[in-house]
């Protein structure tokens, strides 16, 4: 009895620090966006840890990602970190912003990393479940 009750107890903390493990690399807990603007969704919230992605892409202009646009155009030298996307992105296109939250979020990755030639495109590749 006492080698079962071992036996499980050592499977728990193996099963334990491997679930602890889950949506990790290197070491390094990967952050998931911010899908709470959503009332359902039929993947899960991409992966994305933000200060990996800038270091290796380069970035260093917060507005190349957080744009802010007036009269359909990018405002230059102006930036929009400090607000959620879905604040001027709805979830349904609005009179205020023709594209959708879930759109504009694709549109502006997508199209960022085809333009480079890198990064992830297909959407198992944003989209995991662990």
């Amino acid at each position: 009895m006492k080698i079962k009750i071992l036996i499980m107890a050592v499977f728990l903390l193996i099963l334990g620090v491997w679930g602890g493990a889950v949506g990790q690399e290197d070491g390094v807990e990967a952050s998931r966006m911010d899908t709470s603007a959503f009332e359902t969704t039929r993947r899960p919230a991409a992966v994305f840890d933000h200060d990996e992605h800038n270091e290796k892409a380069g970035l260093e202009d917060c507005a190349v990602c957080h744009h802010v646009w007036e009269k359909g155009k990018i405002v230059e030298d102006q930036s929009s970190e400090d607000s959620p996307c879905s604040e001027c992105h709805g979830v349904t296109p609005g009179p205020e912003n023709s594209l959708a939250l879930a759109n504009a979020y694709h549109t502006q990755c997508r199209t960022c990393h085809i333009d480079a030639g890198k990064g992830p495109l297909l959407c198992g590749q944003c989209h995991k479940n662990n």
